[in-house]
């Protein structure tokens, strides 16, 4: 049962976390030409940006960073296991980091300015990502030019080249 939330009209008072929402998720990244879904928790407005970001083996992120605004972000996996990168200003690996869902690690918390992206190395996952907000379209993301757009034919090769990464 929800129970609305009394400081606004269209939300509810909370939202679980369960099975059934990372299945009807996943049924939208399997559907999805992209690979992945948002489940947002938060209304675009909202300074506290919560959502799911469901990924499947095939799904491909550019790199990018939030700098402006700048914006930390949190990832915690849920289920799965990811590799995230970070990189250098150039386009050089920075670090790598195994994220999984059963640990050691299984999450990562970054700071504004840094590029990253993520690739899913399990048949699909669940992340869990926070950041500051609002959401803007036009200033979240500065994509890195070194790295293939997600419509850009080099894409698959670059993902298996950071998939080789771990």
């Amino acid at each position: 049962m929800n129970t609305v939330n009394p400081n606004s009209s269209s939300k509810p008072l909370k939202q679980l976390l369960t099975d059934s929402l990372f299945t009807e998720i996943l049924e939208k990244a399997d559907a999805s030409p992209r690979g992945r879904a948002n489940h947002n928790f938060h209304e675009l407005s909202e300074v506290y940006q919560r959502f799911l970001n469901v990924l499947t083996k095939e799904a491909y992120i550019q790199a990018h960073r939030h700098k402006f605004p700048p914006k930390p972000e949190t990832f915690l996996v849920l289920k799965g296991s990811l590799g995230f990168i970070l990189f250098n200003e150039d386009g050089s690996i920075l670090e790598t980091h195994h994220l999984k869902a059963e640990g050691p690690i299984y999450g990562i918390d970054i700071a504004p300015g840094v590029y990253h992206t993520l690739v899913c190395l399990s048949k699909t996952a669940v992340c869990f990502e926070g950041k500051s907000g609002p959401y803007d379209p036009l200033t979240d993301k500065d994509f890195a030019p070194w790295a293939p757009s997600e419509t850009d034919s080099d894409r698959k090769e670059f993902l298996k080249k950071l998939k080789k990464l771990f």
